[in-house]
């Protein structure tokens, strides 16, 4: 049997302590690389353009109702 070793995971968010007791938050993968990162970029992408498509919507209504 091979030997296989299991990789170890880095920590999503990874914590320190500096000498004047201040806490660092250390972000060790990029949110593209994350499951709950896509689905965060995924909505902000789907609102900007929906909200974009409704306000459009919106000023031709108003644009159509002053002629």
């Amino acid at each position: 049997m091979k030997n296989r070793k299991k990789a170890e995971k880095k920590p999503l968010i990874k914590t320190k302590v500096k000498r004047d007791n201040a806490i660092e938050i250390e972000i060790q993968k990029t949110p593209d690389k994350t499951v709950v990162g896509k689905i965060i970029i995924l909505i902000l992408v789907f609102g900007m353009s929906l909200l974009m498509l409704v306000s459009l919507i919106i000023l031709i209504i108003q644009i159509a109702g002053k002629i």
